[in-house]
């Protein structure tokens, strides 16, 4: 009987495998077939998972985020140049440069136990109370770093480095805030904002939230106090000079006003005879034009003041994820929200084909820009996506968010970089806003055109420091096509039209400043007079008209 059994085993030529025969199968239903069943429902949830995977591709994509929340700085960034621009000058915050604070950064770290005192003592909680709640969300904060770096720390030593640390950032941005931070001089206060915004220097949002969660100004108040410390001391809008090119706008208003008024309609009524009316005079066409233009100046001003102020107060908007530490927070600042994102979408469909070549790449620096009539404005937000070029008959308008430019510029805008390779962002805005600005500048002159259109505030030095630090930033970076690439081809385009270049030519002859288009006006108003005078002469007017 064995021997037959063994005869009736045969092998599938197709699986390779065993297959008893008919007779030997378990029974249906018999604890034999559970790990067949087993097989066969671990396969479905694989192949289940595997259609998702290919279905869901893109959405999957945009959720991952590879690697830990707060990672280190991927080496091939790292040169000998931008080096120190990742590490900490005074302060070490996190892990991952703790150990440099027993030797250059230890003067802070005395400092950090004088600012976590005060913080205690200003949120008139036990200092265990506040230790605890820290602890709490110990564990979650673990996993926010690499491992490698933590491993050297027990659960009581990581405890105390995030209350500590915690502690410090919340009462250095009160302190700065309230413009109340006696511990610290201005050279210090100036490394510690930029140590702030390194990305191997960041704290763990909870742990800050478990601190905010019991202070005296809640939750949603130190999230805003830090929104507003964002705010005002790193992205420096500069409102303040929208007024100075409105008025210099209005004041070639009035001057071609008071043109067309003596050229056209003054000679126009001398022919109908009413020369001598009050209301037909050159002094009321003068006085008519200045009231116009007084008129539009108030209004300019006051609209620039009020919606000066109302954006000044909306700078920080709550984002609509909760950012996993203060880099990430001000990168989702500086990149807006979906809504104006949307509205940034509605210039990127690109234009009719036409015959040519009209790259994604931007061929013009902000100079030659200029000179083919594309003019510069100041976005009226902050952020990378409110970036539009408006083309039009006889010009161009490129609109871009305007930035302060100073000694920690370079250190925040490489970070964020950082970050935005490490996560491996779909839509890698900081990046492809500095490709951009790389484009539009090439010397000092370009910087030049910028700042005096109040887009550029230079607080680093002369303007080529200036235009150096973007082609350096630039020359190593690679801006991603979806980005600001039809406002280039748009660009590109304006740039070919001889129209458009005629007029520019015209308006830099006789418009680049006020004497020149005065000494224009004069002539046009002498040739006019002139012609009226000659018709009048040869045509004189009879005495019973």
């Amino acid at each position: 009987m064995a021997e037959m059994q063994l005869n009736e085993i045969r092998v599938d030529p197709l699986t390779n495998r065993l297959e008893d025969p008919v007779g030997n199968r378990p029974e249906q239903g018999s604890t034999m077939a559970m790990p067949e069943i087993q097989g066969t429902s671990s396969q479905t949830n694989e192949r289940s998972s595997w259609f998702s995977d290919i279905m869901g591709v893109e959405e999957a994509k945009s959720k991952r985020r590879p690697g830990p929340m707060i990672p280190k700085v991927r080496a091939k960034l790292k040169d000998k140049k931008n080096k120190r621009y990742y590490e900490p000058s005074v302060v070490s915050i996190g892990p991952y440069h703790h150990t440099d604070s027993q030797n250059k950064l230890l003067e802070m770290e005395k400092l950090k136990i004088q600012m976590a005192r005060q913080f205690v003592r200003d949120s008139g909680k036990d200092i265990e109370i506040l230790y605890r709640e820290v602890e709490k969300v110990t564990e979650n904060a673990k996993g926010f770093y690499e491992k490698s770096s933590i491993r050297c720390f027990d659960d009581e030593q990581f405890t105390r480095m995030m209350f500590l640390d915690g502690c410090f950032i919340l009462q250095f941005i009160n302190g700065v805030m309230s413009k109340n931070l006696d511990m610290m001089n201005d050279r210090q206060i100036i490394l510690v904002k930029q140590d702030l915004l390194l990305l191997e220097n960041q704290l763990p949002f909870p742990v800050l939230k478990s601190l905010m969660s019991l202070s005296c100004d809640g939750n949603d108040i130190g999230m805003k106090i830090i929104g507003y410390f964002l705010s005002l001391h790193t992205l420096q809008q500069s409102d303040h000079r929208r007024p100075v090119w409105v008025l210099t706008w209005l004041v070639r208003g009035y001057l071609l006003l008071l043109l067309i008024y003596t050229s056209l309609i003054y000679p126009f009524y001398v022919l109908q005879g009413a020369e001598h009316s009050i209301h037909f005079s050159p002094l009321f066409g003068i006085l008519v034009a200045g009231v116009i233009f007084v008129c539009k100046m108030v209004a300019s001003l006051v609209s620039s003041l009020l919606f000066g102020k109302k954006r000044q107060a909306e700078k920080y908007q709550r984002p609509p994820q909760e950012p996993h530490h203060i880099l990430e927070l001000l990168h989702s600042m500086f990149k807006g929200s979906q809504k104006a994102k949307h509205k940034s979408c509605l210039r990127f469909f690109p234009p009719k084909p036409k015959s040519g070549s009209y790259g994604h790449n931007l061929y013009y620096s902000a100079k030659d820009l200029q000179k083919v009539g594309i003019h510069f404005k100041p976005s009226k937000t902050n952020t990378l996506m409110d970036v539009e070029f408006h083309p039009s008959i006889f010009y161009g308008t490129l609109k871009l968010p305007a930035i302060t430019i100073e000694s920690a510029t370079r250190s925040m805008l490489l970070n964020l970089v950082a970050y935005e390779t490490a996560v491996s962002l779909d839509e890698p805005w900081v990046t492809s806003y500095i490709c951009f600005i790389d484009s539009l500048i090439d010397d000092a002159e370009d910087v030049k055109v910028l700042r005096s259109k109040g887009i550029l505030t230079n607080y680093l030095g002369p303007d080529q420091k200036v235009a150096e630090l973007f082609n350096q930033i630039g020359r190593s970076l690679q801006p991603n096509t979806n980005v600001y690439t039809e406002i280039q081809r748009e660009i590109n385009i304006a740039c070919e039209s001889l129209w458009k270049k005629w007029i520019a030519e015209w308006q830099q002859t006789y418009f680049s400043s006020p004497w020149a288009f005065t000494a224009f006006v004069a002539a046009s108003a002498g040739l006019v007079l002139t012609a009226t005078q000659t018709y009048y002469t040869v045509y004189p007017i009879s005495g019973g008209t």
